[in-house]
């Protein structure tokens, strides 16, 4: 980081919706999480994957995501999960219904990418799941973050695991991975309760899944109070 302060922001993160249909459970808390993101007025939303339930969705689901997020008046990134991973036949690559969607960015470097925000102030890192395979480390291969300034988001998709040896072969986000990345938070996905897993020197979480827990989070971003993060019921916004 350079020496000066960076502004206060604050981000929606959220993950595990898996959208199956118009009109269902999981429908319903996307129109629930954008009202809370609009009136909360986050500066960013990022969806930690499995926004769909599977590629397979009818392209009247995809039209209806779509419209939720062009609700929003600021950015949503997108990360493809083990579920809606980034296939050649993805609901991503379904470009001409995400045509109208300029304000909607999805992660699709198959090594990891990063995105900046100057406007905000915010740089994020991610990398995708690309296949149904089970070989996927969601966080290995991640760069240090850059030295611009900004508030440094890393989001990944898989399962926490504490121990050295995990004992799923899969999907696994280790510890040490965590504590030495140097990010200012990381948005995890894959897990259905709201849950940290990291405090300190890297706060690390998820955010839960809309439609078992019924909850998102907030991340504030602040020089002042550091990096706080509050579970927020998707009850009060009509769910």
């Amino acid at each position: 980081m350079n020496g000066s302060r960076r502004a206060r922001r604050r981000i929606l993160h959220t993950s595990d919706l898996h959208l199956v249909s118009p009109g269902d459970k999981p429908s319903r808390s996307l129109t629930s999480l954008v009202d809370l993101a609009i009136r909360a007025e986050v500066d960013l939303l990022v969806f930690a994957g499995d926004l769909f339930d599977h590629n397979r969705v009818d392209d009247e689901l995809v039209i209806f995501a779509a419209s939720q997020l062009r609700r929003v008046p600021v950015n949503a990134v997108i990360l493809p999960g083990n579920h809606d991973c980034l296939m050649s036949d993805s609901v991503y690559e379904r470009e001409i219904l995400w045509q109208d969607c300029a304000n909607v960015r999805v992660l699709r470097d198959p090594e990891g990418e990063r995105l900046d925000f100057p406007y905000l102030g915010i740089s994020l890192w991610g990398k995708p799941i690309m296949s149904y395979d089970d070989d996927v480390l969601p966080l290995a291969g991640a760069p240090q973050p850059p030295q611009n300034g900004h508030w440094n988001i890393a989001v990944a998709h898989g399962f926490y695991a504490s121990g050295e040896s995990p004992s799923f072969r899969s999907y696994h986000i280790t510890e040490q991975e965590i504590v030495t990345s140097g990010y200012d938070y990381i948005a995890l996905g894959h897990i259905a309760s709201f849950r940290c897993v990291c405090e300190e020197p890297v706060k690390a979480y998820y955010s839960g899944a809309p439609t078992i827990s019924g909850t998102v989070s907030i991340v504030e971003l602040s020089e002042e109070t550091g990096v706080q993060v509050t579970p927020y019921s998707l009850s009060d916004y009509g769910m």
